[in-house]
């Protein structure tokens, strides 16, 4: 859906792009009918203007949409992180570990000094992927779910 969204602003930036050319060469044929030096001078300085918007606009458009490659090099990390956190927290530098902890607790950790860390609380995901965990998975009993009937 984002990625629709994307390609929509894309198409509305490069519509603004046309425009911007469009106005460009509007006011090169006025520069080629123009006698007087102020007005040459102006529709120069107009120019150079819409030179550079033109420019911003082709920046925004190549950023507008991610290509698949961009978004598999964000996806592949976070996976691998909702994967196993302590592998990542294990094996890295201490801004990283931070980075984690900061990820995977959705507060600071609190420590007391009888009885060590406390019960931290996880980030949403986590919760997520522990109701996934903790889901009962079975076959239906040969009773099955409703309630005996008497015998009639």
């Amino acid at each position: 859906m984002r990625r629709t969204e994307a390609i929509a602003a894309r198409s509305s930036i490069e519509t603004q792009l046309a425009e911007t050319s469009k106005q460009i060469d509007q006011l090169v044929g006025r520069i080629m009918d123009a006698s007087s030096p102020s007005v040459i001078g102006a529709y120069e300085k107009r120019i150079e203007e819409l030179e550079r918007q033109k420019i911003r606009l082709a920046e925004q458009a190549d950023a507008a949409v991610p290509s698949q490659g961009r978004l598999s090099e964000f996806i592949e990390p976070a996976l691998a992180f909702l994967a196993s956190p302590w592998n990542i927290y294990q094996n890295c530098s201490f801004t990283l570990k931070r980075t984690v902890l900061k990820l995977a607790f959705a507060e600071p950790l609190r420590y007391s000094r009888n009885q060590g860390y406390r019960t931290a609380e996880i980030t949403f995901p986590f919760k997520v992927l522990a109701d996934f965990q903790s889901l009962k998975f079975g076959m239906v009993g040969p009773a099955g779910l409703e309630p005996a009937a008497k015998p009639l």
